[in-house]
């Protein structure tokens, strides 16, 4: 049996991709002034939003060979590694751009903190449940 529909689960998964991102972003930040440094970024929210979005109908997959248009389950995004291009290029051939990287890892924190609250509000929800319950 699942708790809220699987919702921990899920919050777990999109908690660890916000990690991921945030260790590759401080990763970029860090060799903000290594020569010939290639900034990365992880991407996952297009494929969180097609999991989760319910307006499109799911293509009828009458064999298995069929390539789903969506992941069915959380567990089946894969993030995908990209390079991001700099808005300016180094002379040493560095390719992070610091205030982007800042911004980038302020918001990833930020929808990181959001989640956690989200994550928090249900545990009191369940503790309310289980405390009122026995009254």
């Amino acid at each position: 049996m699942e708790l809220f529909g699987g919702a921990f689960k899920n919050m777990e998964k999109v908690l660890d991709f916000y990690a991921l991102r945030h260790n590759l972003l401080s990763a970029n930040i860090a060799n903000a002034e290594t020569p010939n440094y290639r900034a990365f970024d992880l991407v996952f929210k297009e494929q969180l939003k097609k999991v989760f979005s319910d307006k499109n109908l799911p293509l009828l997959l009458t064999n298995s060979r069929h390539i789903s248009s969506k992941p069915k389950d959380i567990y089946e995004i894969k993030p995908v590694l990209v390079a991001t291009s700099p808005l300016t290029l180094g002379l040493d051939g560095n390719f992070v751009d610091i205030d982007y990287q800042m911004s980038q890892l302020a918001q990833n924190t930020l929808e990181y903190q959001a989640l956690v609250q989200m994550l928090i509000r249900k545990i009191a929800i369940l503790r309310y449940a289980i405390n009122e319950g026995r009254r």
